[in-house]
């Protein structure tokens, strides 16, 4: 098993998983993506395949298992992939985090986690201590106020405009340190830190540009962090969707699922990928969507 030691550092003592890379290094060619496709399945979601590989005591089949990070990589990013599209399109965000940052990972192999987790715990951190400061006149309204205050005001995350295609955007881990995104993926980092602190946030999945609902039992409002945070009535949302031609639908305006997010974001960066290149990335991450979407049996066909 997989655990962690004080400072937070893996502990590596899996024998198993110590056994699969042998296994790997001594396959025959013909049948090492199998070997890889396994191996890849015994890997926590959360550790960098490289940080792993590093753990094994071997220093020959750590040297020689380094050729592989890529390749096992993916195939980890696949195997959590397949296991999101089970859980089909489920309300609830408890494997959201999760998802995004496999995502992420897509686009840097060597992020780690508990790096992850650690910006969005002390986004968190800071909003707890003004809704404390503020607990007299904590309503709906305010704790929506001081989410934007936090994250557009103090920490300054906004909307790309100037470079709205660029896939860095679509990446939480690489958002988290650029300050920049789109929609959703601002509309993800709202999500994640308002869970924290049971915010009742969901993903509206509108055509065009993706918002937020904030539904408690006693107050409704729609929040767009592409634009500071600002909050929006029903009305306005309406009038956005005619103008841009399209026409009223309760769909629109349904809680969206950890499922319907992630497959907005990939569907983002395959057409960014498909417009700009380059090629390898927008079959890859089209490859992804299809898991997703458990079609990945049909992908080549």
């Amino acid at each position: 098993m997989f655990t962690f030691d004080s400072s937070g550092e893996l502990d590596f003592t899996n024998k198993e998983i110590e056994k699969a890379f042998y296994r790997l290094e001594f396959t025959t060619d013909e049948v090492k993506i199998l070997s890889i496709q396994e191996l890849a399945k015994k890997l926590p979601w959360q550790i960098p395949v490289f940080e792993i590989i590093e753990k094994l005591e071997n220093p020959n089949l750590r040297l020689n298992s380094r050729r592989y990070i890529q390749s096992i990589h993916i195939e980890k990013v696949n195997f959590y992939l397949s296991q999101i599209a089970e859980k089909k399109q489920n309300k609830h965000y408890y494997d959201l985090e999760q998802a995004v940052f496999l995502l992420s990972s897509m686009g840097d192999f060597s992020i780690s986690y508990i790096d992850f987790k650690n910006k969005l715990d002390t986004l968190a951190y800071r909003l707890n201590e003004l809704f404390r400061i503020n607990d007299v006149i904590l309503t709906d309204q305010v704790k929506i106020h001081l989410l934007s205050r936090v994250l557009f005001e103090e920490e300054g995350y906004v909307g790309n405009k100037l470079f709205y295609h660029e896939p860095d955007n679509s990446f939480l881990y690489k958002l988290l340190d650029s300050k920049l995104g789109i929609p959703i993926s601002l509309s993800v980092l709202y999500i994640l830190v308002g869970m924290r602190l049971g915010l009742p946030l969901y993903g509206v999945n509108l055509p065009l540009h993706f918002m937020l609902s904030y539904e408690s039992e006693d107050f409704q409002t729609f929040i767009d962090p592409f634009n500071g945070g600002v909050q929006i009535d029903k009305e306005t949302c309406l009038r956005f969707l005619e103008a841009n031609g399209y026409k009223e639908s309760n769909e629109y305006f349904q809680k969206a699922s950890t499922l319907t997010i992630i497959k907005r974001m990939y569907n983002n960066l395959i057409n960014i990928y498909k417009k700009n290149g380059p090629a390898e990335l927008e079959n890859l991450f089209t490859y992804q969507l299809y898991i997703l979407e458990n079609k990945s049996n049909n992908f080549h066909k």
